[in-house]
């Protein structure tokens, strides 16, 4: 395998690749990490293929490091994952080349390696399918192998339960869920390939508040004996009984226990019981002895207990069954017709443009223009990254640690009431006032004043704690009829 490395020295910032010389921060996103506290990972502007530059890690697992890359030729932003296995390979003194950490794990390195590419296969084949990242390319290179995908801005489900304090609440977790189910039923469907490997790591929430399925290639390994060596991803509490042998048939029913424990796990913070733990007795704590849901609940539960079925032939079958029986659950509680947005909006009517139209003899008069507003504090660094929290209008919003603020961000760093935010829709500015912070709070790079109440554009940044937790204020104006 070729090397075509190039290293540019502190030329980009890895998180917005802007130019920046040797200036620290970067002056245009604020970023300060650029050394790297992984040793598998890559440095920072390292060029693949003369064409990509590597920059922040945006995760890592048993099996691969995903960065955020720049890709020169196209001039876009892409993400690349990395083939670097945590148990079986280590990286060279030239810290490019990856290689077996010894002889006796060569063979599971190269095999692993092979599975890898195998999942860049399996994404080929589901580039129909909006709801899956999309491929763009993939190569082999310094002694490992790499795939260049979309970069998704946004937050992985378990992000969002973090960034929640620990639990998400039914009305935003339903509809994660339901696109989540309608999701896979077309990966099922359409490209006849089951994921296998479905948990809140794996759920994906954009900024555009569009879900996608993420990581089709570690579920691959469960049914080889070799690769059960390679760190084979059984997630207690996600991964039903039949993932546990090596001879049990498995299919669109393994996908809907995995997820159905996944929402359980959001909606409460706790996680089903190990699948082999509840061959004996598979019940679980109902949502509705959770003082924080309650008995309307009960229905959930009763759908969630058929979906985590131990027996595969007692089980919900396929996901669309499953949405279905989520869909009524919903409707039988809000008295609202299911829909499988997260952030709902009101119903719309839409007529061309016009002095009017007539249907029949009656001339119907054209809706007026109506313009929806909606501010958001956008996350821009982890875990919180690309993830949008709404907020009312002339509302005073509280963010900060304790749960009993509007905004709960649960990082240590994070005052327990930090901050209160205020958006005025006459003078379509942001108002903040930060409430005496340890660690105190900055409008782009200037220091707040505690209890003194600031002004503030749409744009700006909102920096907590330094740029521990760091918001971009924003504003979406949806135009309809009405």
């Amino acid at each position: 395998m070729k090397s075509e490395n190039v290293t540019i020295k502190k030329e980009y910032c890895p998180n917005c690749f802007n130019a920046i010389g040797s200036m620290r921060p970067c002056p245009y996103c604020g970023n300060e990490q650029f050394d790297r506290k992984n040793p598998l990972a890559l440095p920072v502007n390292v060029v693949l293929k003369n064409r990509y530059v590597v920059g922040r890690m945006l995760g890592a697992g048993g099996f691969g490091i995903t960065y955020k890359c720049y890709d020169l030729k196209e001039r876009k932003i892409c993400a690349i994952k990395e083939y670097a296995p945590s148990t079986s390979a280590t990286r060279l003194s030239d810290s490019l080349t990856l290689t077996a950490t010894s002889v006796s794990r060569q063979e599971i390195f190269e095999h692993g390696r092979e599975k890898f590419l195998g999942e860049a296969a399996t994404l080929s084949k589901l580039q129909d399918i909006p709801d899956v990242v999309k491929i763009w390319d993939c190569f082999e290179m310094n002694g490992t192998a790499y795939f260049v995908m979309e970069f998704l801005s946004g937050s992985t489900l378990n992000g969002i339960k973090k960034a929640y304090g620990g639990r998400i609440e039914y009305s935003i977790a339903y509809g994660i869920i339901l696109q989540a189910a309608e999701s896979l039923g077309k990966i099922h469907e359409e490209g006849n390939i089951f994921h296998r490997d479905i948990s809140p790591e794996n759920i994906m929430v954009t900024a555009d508040l569009e879900v996608k399925i993420i990581d089709f290639g570690t579920a691959k390994y469960i049914n080889n004996q070799k690769s059960q060596t390679l760190s084979v991803v059984l997630k207690p509490g996600y991964a039903p009984p039949e993932q546990y042998s090596t001879t049990s048939k498995q299919g669109a029913f393994t996908d809907v226990y995995a997820l159905a424990s996944t929402f359980y796990y959001v909606l409460t913070g706790k996680k089903i019981p190990a699948a082999p733990d509840r061959l004996v007795n598979e019940d679980f704590v109902p949502l509705e002895d959770y003082d924080f849901l309650g008995e309307q609940y009960a229905g959930l539960t009763l759908v969630l207990k058929d979906a985590l079925r131990t027996s595969v032939k007692k089980r919900i079958q396929t996901m669309e069954e499953f949405a279905s029986r989520l869909k009524s659950f919903h409707s039988s509680i809000t008295g609202q017709k299911s829909d499988s947005s997260f952030v709902h909006s009101e119903e719309r009517t839409v007529l061309d443009e016009g002095d009017g139209k007539k249907r029949g003899n009656k001339k119907i008069e054209s809706p007026k223009k109506i313009t929806r507003i909606y501010p958001y504090l956008e996350g821009k660094t982890d875990p919180i990254y690309g993830y949008r929290y709404y907020i009312p209008l002339n509302t005073m919003v509280t963010v900060g640690r304790s749960k009993e603020s509007n905004i709960v961000i649960n990082m240590g760093v994070i005052g327990r009431k930090h901050l209160e935010v205020f958006y005025d829709t006459d003078s379509g500015l942001f108002f903040l006032m930060d409430n005496h912070s340890v660690n105190h709070t900055y409008i782009n790079n200037k220091l707040c004043e505690p209890e003194v109440i600031y002004p503030v554009k749409p744009g700006s940044y909102l920096r907590l704690a330094g740029n521990s937790c760091v918001f971009q204020l924003g504003v979406v104006n949806e135009e309809y009829r009405g």
